[in-house]
């Protein structure tokens, strides 16, 4: 193909586009362009979800034999499902015979799975057990290569399921690498773990997925803008977020290509959980220390798992503080379209009277329509709207993400006295915790691993 093609042309200006954004970590700065964009959206989807751990779900979803839910990886449809000897599989959702989505129902419970075009027939392991007029129509037919295929790679974390699309990724503990120090502080500090309550609600958004992952990695720099009326609602106390406040955040930044950020007050206790949950079975003292004073922990797992754990009350007058654990995916539709799935976990533990408190907290607070929810909504999609628009083709304009840069703000970096992995910041006003993500991405992009140099 020779360079004044059309096509060599697209694929000059989507490298360039992946190039501009793998200088953030120097500029501070990336191409709009890449928050709505055709190319850059189908390349995402074999580089970015084709080549890294994906959340699935949390293995409480299903306890029982049988149990099973329809879950993606992206465009991907897979059945997440525990078999009958209680083991998890993730299969794709797809009939070996003329490859239609075998599961119509969003969940359930069954021995076997049964394709509606022409009822070949699969054990929940996978297996493929029946064949229609086998003997007459397919005598030569290998069942034992005819089973639904499962995910490549499967593992688990702290009760959280995860897949990958090739077997070529890294062990998940080493893909999460140090950043595990800090989902165990809100997956493994409590007696008997977390589990889900209801199922996770899904709805989907005008925007690109990059847009919420990104937000989530720690941008409190937005919540007195966007958030304003739900702090004047006091759903979020003033003592622990205003001028009265006693509570310090830090940043975690280059933390194996994962972010986030933490608040935790001078003296303890958490606010929001019953102290009779906690547990330091599977924590070092320096973690117990801390989550026995953590206020909230906002952090995203790359590319699209997000974690929110903070107190909240929908209503200060009549409802006490409450805190609950919000896991999401943001799984990406189109380039301006995204589908986020929303968890809500709480303290195995705790009592059915927390776990409903909990719960409605929730769905009130961070939820399709949940206070935080809609104020975010209101301008995620016009970032993706502009993102696509002709001017930003014709003059190519940047998205800024400098704050906390050297010339930008005095912050410290308090990794050496930081009991946890990672590049920690004294602040919960920079963006390095954003640079992060929009690195690793551009590592995704490039077809290098997260946690290489």
């Amino acid at each position: 193909m020779n360079s004044d093609t059309p096509g060599n042309t697209s694929s000059n200006r989507v490298r360039d586009l992946i190039d501009q954004t793998g200088r953030i970590t120097e500029t501070g700065e990336i191409p709009k362009r890449i928050h709505n964009d055709e190319e850059i959206h189908a390349q995402e989807l074999e580089r970015v979800f084709g080549e890294s751990w994906v959340l699935i779900g949390h293995e409480t979803e299903i306890p029982e034999p049988g149990d099973y839910a329809k879950r993606y990886v992206a465009d991907s449809p897979f059945i997440f499902v525990r078999d009958e000897d209680g083991e998890i599989r993730v299969l794709f959702d797809s009939c070996r015979h003329r490859g239609t989505t075998v599961v119509r129902a969003e969940q359930g419970n069954t021995t076997h799975f049964r394709c509606p075009y022409h009822n070949w027939t699969y054990k929940n392991t996978g297996d493929l057990v029946g064949v229609p007029r086998k003997n007459q129509c397919f005598q030569g037919l290998d069942t034992d290569q005819y089973g639904l295929r499962p995910a490549p790679r499967v593992e688990e974390y702290g009760g959280l399921v995860f897949a990958a699309l090739t077997d070529e990724v890294p062990a998940l503990q080493d893909y999460l690498g140090g950043f595990t120090w800090y989902l165990d502080l809100i997956l493994r500090a409590t007696e008997g773990g977390m589990e889900v309550v209801g199922e996770p609600i899904r709805w989907e958004i005008d925007t690109n997925w990059k847009i919420g992952a990104d937000n989530f990695t720690g941008d409190s720099y937005h919540t007195p803008a966007t958030h304003q009326s739900v702090l004047d609602l006091s759903l979020f106390p003033e003592e622990l977020s205003g001028e009265r406040s006693t509570r310090t955040g830090v940043d975690i930044t280059q933390c194996d290509g994962h972010s986030g950020m933490v608040a935790y007050l001078d003296e303890g206790p958490n606010p929001g959980y019953p102290e009779s949950v906690f547990s330091d079975d599977h924590l070092t003292d320096d973690q117990f220390d801390l989550v026995k004073r953590m206020v909230d922990f906002v952090g995203t797992v790359f590319p699209n798992m997000s974690v929110l754990q903070a107190p909240f009350t929908p209503d200060p007058e009549n409802r006490e503080l409450t805190t609950f654990l919000n896991v999401r995916k943001w799984r990406p539709i189109a380039p301006k379209r995204t589908e986020i799935w929303n968890w809500i976990l709480v303290p195995s533990s705790a009592s059915r009277s927390f776990k409903d408190r909990a719960y409605d907290t929730g769905i009130s607070t961070f939820s399709v329509a949940g206070n935080f929810e809609v104020d975010d909504f209101a301008v995620w999609d016009g970032i993706a709207e502009a993102a696509g628009s002709t001017f930003t083709k014709l003059s190519d304009p940047r998205a800024n993400y400098q704050m906390g840069m050297p010339d930008m703000a005095d912050i410290e970096d308090i990794s050496d006295d930081w009991p946890g992995p990672g590049t920690v910041y004294d602040t919960n006003f920079e963006d390095g915790t954003i640079r992060t993500f929009y690195d690793s991405w551009y590592r995704a992009m490039s077809g290098r691993r997260i946690g290489e140099a």
